[in-house]
């Protein structure tokens, strides 16, 4: 069985999938959020990006055994190496990084 073909897998890029649209839907009302909305926002998304980490070590992993995964991730971190990053995983850092200093801003 290759990763992707793995319930477990099937089952985790749905639930970060949903966790991604209800997100993106709340992007929407940010303006209108008091403080402790927006405090909860970062969290979330936070919680989002912490997940798809978490998703990409598991790729890298399966990489080391299937060619799926394998071109996967080496498509992906050459993407993420465009914008400057060394992979996917350093670009999910500094998107923690980001949430980090905006959820200080706002306490």
């Amino acid at each position: 069985m290759t990763f992707f073909q793995s319930q477990n897998v099937q089952d985790e890029i749905n639930n970060i999938f949903k966790i991604y649209q209800k997100l993106s839907y709340m992007q929407n009302k940010l303006a209108s959020m008091n403080k402790q909305e927006r405090l909860e926002h970062i969290d979330k998304t936070k919680e989002l990006v912490e997940k798809q980490k978490i998703f990409y070590t598991r790729l890298a992993l399966a990489a080391l055994e299937d060619q799926e995964a394998s071109d996967l991730k080496t498509r992906i971190n050459a993407m993420s190496q465009a914008f400057g990053y060394r992979d996917l995983g350093d670009c999910f850092d500094s998107m923690i990084d980001h949430l980090d200093n905006a959820k200080n801003k706002i306490s």
